[in-house]
């Protein structure tokens, strides 16, 4: 496994959008059923993050205006970036899911999968435990995945 420095900083911040925008949208859901949108908004947010830094919300938003005001702190690690890339596939994947769920009318199922992102993202963000970083790592004990070194979060 080859290690390289990134900051964790843009994995909380992703974090904390991701919680209250998914706690928010469920809540004006209720009241405004149009609110459901919040699930395939987050979703392409979750997945273009992956496919360019340039479209990494959470980075800009971190890069561009918490850290130069000193909001938010660097967190610099040296470790594989992979897991955490993986980790947020499957909250895209999750979102994409919940996207269709509320599209065809199964809001109990939209929401739920909507509420484990929650669950799983408020997991890392208080206590750093990435349960996508640990699925990761069985499959790759098992032989799933490669072990190889991704580009920074």
């Amino acid at each position: 496994m080859e290690v390289i420095q990134f900051d964790r900083s843009v994995l909380k911040v992703n974090q904390v959008i991701l919680m209250t925008g998914l706690v928010a949208g469920y809540f004006l859901t209720l009241v405004w059923h149009q609110a459901i949108a919040v699930l395939p908004l987050l979703a392409v947010m979750m997945l273009a993050g992956l496919a360019s830094p340039q479209l990494n919300l959470p980075r800009n938003l971190y890069l561009r205006f918490l850290k130069p005001r000193h909001l938010v702190r660097p967190r610099l690690v040296n470790e594989d970036p992979a897991p955490h890339r993986f980790a947020q596939l499957v909250g895209g994947v999750f979102l994409v899911a919940a996207s269709v769920a509320g599209l065809v009318g199964q809001l109990a199922v939209a929401w739920t999968l909507g509420w484990i992102v929650v669950a799983l993202a408020f997991l890392n963000f208080a206590f750093d435990i990435c349960v996508g970083c640990i699925v990761y790592a069985q499959l790759v004990r098992l032989g799933l995945l490669p072990l190889r070194r991704s580009s920074p979060a």
